[in-house]
Order: C-alpha cells, then sequence, then structure tokens
C-alpha cells in the first residue's frame, strides 16, 4: 500500500521542537527540526522563488497577489499593514498548500510525517509576505481561491474603520497632515 499522496499526519509547529525538550508525553521520534541552509542557499532559492514569481505574471492570477503581498509587507507602515490582525481568526495548520499554489516553495519541507518552512523563523531570512499572511480579506480570498477545496483555517470577524488598504493610507496621511497644522499653528501662535 502506498502512501505517497496522503497528507502529513503530524503537522509541526512553526517553533520547530528542540531536542532537549522532550517530556514525559512526547516520544523521542515525534521531535522534528527542518534541514538547516546556509546564507548562501537561502539566497539561491530567493532568487528561483523571484524568477518563479515574475514568470507567474503570464499563466497565473496568484502571482499578482504575491506580489502585493510582497510590496505592501515591504512599504506600509506597521500600523495600516498589521490593522486587521485583530479581527483575524483562526491560525495556520501547516498543511502547506498556500505554499504549493503556483509551484512549489523550495523552503516547504515535507516528509511523511511533518511539514515545515525552513525559514520561517529566521529572523534575518523569514519573507515578509509569508510573515503577515494573510494581510486583509483580499488577500485571503485570493489563496482560498486557489485553494479550493481545501480551506485556509484563517478568517476574518468584523473589519477596522478603514477596511481598504488605500482608505487606510488617506486616514494615515490625514491625521499626520492635521498634526503638523496644529504644530504651526501652536508655533505661530494662530
Amino acid at each position: 500500500m502506498e502512501h505517497k499522496n496522503l497528507p502529513p499526519t503530524r503537522l509541526v509547529q512553526i517553533e520547530p521542537l528542540k531536542k532537549t525538550s522532550t517530556s514525559a508525553n512526547q516520544p523521542e521520534s515525534l521531535i522534528f527540526e527542518p534541514p538547516t541552509l546556509s546564507d548562501q542557499q537561502i539566497y539561491q532559492k530567493k532568487t528561483y522563488i523571484a524568477f518563479r514569481k515574475i514568470s507567474g505574471f503570464i499563466y497565473t492570477k496568484h502571482s499578482y497577489g504575491a506580489a502585493r503581498r510582497w510590496v505592501l509587507a515591504q512599504i506600509l507602515p506597521d500600523k495600516i499593514l498589521y490593522r486587521w490582525k485583530p479581527y483575524q481568526r483562526g491560525g495556520c495548520n501547516r498543511c502547506g498548500l498556500c505554499c504549493k499554489i503556483v509551484f512549489r516553495c523550495p523552503f516547504f519541507f515535507e516528509n511523511g510525517q511533518t511539514t515545515a518552512c525552513m525559514i520561517y523563523t529566521s529572523k534575518k531570512h523569514a519573507p515578509p509576505p509569508c510573515v503577515v499572511f494573510p494581510i486583509d480579506p483580499v488577500d485571503l480570498a485570493e489563496v482560498q481561491r486557489e485553494v479550493a477545496p481545501a480551506p485556509c483555517p484563517f478568517y476574518f470577524e468584523g473589519e477596522p474603520e478603514h477596511p481598504t488598504t488605500w482608505g487606510a493610507i488617506k486616514a494615515e496621511i490625514r491625521t499626520e497632515l492635521g498634526k503638523r497644522v496644529d504644530k504651526l499653528k501652536e508655533a505661530f501662535d494662530f
């Protein structure tokens, strides 16, 4: 009987277990640490990912969503980027479906029993789009469309005062301009 196509029976938490943290309830066989990569290997794999994502613009909508996620994670201030987090429910079940949408991510590790990301917990190399996923309902809907019919366990209940990214940016600009005007009024005694 072949078990190649079956999903892993146990999924690993994002923070890998340390070998020294065994307990009476956890047998030694369940301890798992994903392989470690050198900086050069990581940069090579990131270059491969960039090439695949850029070439994906030709044949898939998901590459546009991934590019949106990357740009937002790079340029938005945390106040705007994380405005949906208080409304986010559910959590990652480490199924890896989002790591295999357009192509299998080279950092995704899977063996017969476990799955893990080899760089997610690295502060230096963790990909911002993966760390902030899902940014907002648009982001989640785009990924849900690609992994259907298997549901991603994330969902949102409620919404912030400014639900759209552009609305949140405009509100932040208005607030900052208001603060500067108030400072100028105070400086010139208006």
